[in-house]
């Protein structure tokens, strides 16, 4: 299997993935609908995961002292902090769950 790489970062927010369209996909042994799963490595071990789905879709998870959660579409999509109860990912799950209930996971 192919040693994964740092995605590439713009100039814009860190925090905030760039648009899967910006990504060349990464050969890998995935489940269909996943064009890639990378793990992303530092000096102090795993920095992210970053999940690409077909074709416009990316999910990133990113460590540290506050990890976050990132759900990307396109050029659109939003990153939330996952490090605290009732914190940012918890309201948006929330939300989600309450606006749509016929996602909710239980």
């Amino acid at each position: 299997m192919k040693k994964p790489t740092k995605p590439a970062r713009t100039n814009r927010n860190p925090r905030v993935p760039m648009s899967p369209c910006q990504h060349v996909p990464s050969p890998s042994l995935t489940a269909p609908g996943i064009l890639s799963a990378d793990v992303v490595k530092g000096k102090g071990g795993i920095e992210a995961v970053v999940v690409r789905l077909a074709p416009h879709h990316l999910v990133v998870i990113t460590g540290g002292a506050k990890p976050t959660v990132s759900l990307a579409c396109t050029h659109h999509g939003f990153v939330a902090e996952a490090y605290e109860l009732n914190g940012q990912l918890e309201q948006v799950i929330n939300h989600v769950r309450k606006h749509f209930p016929k996602l909710r996971v239980d």
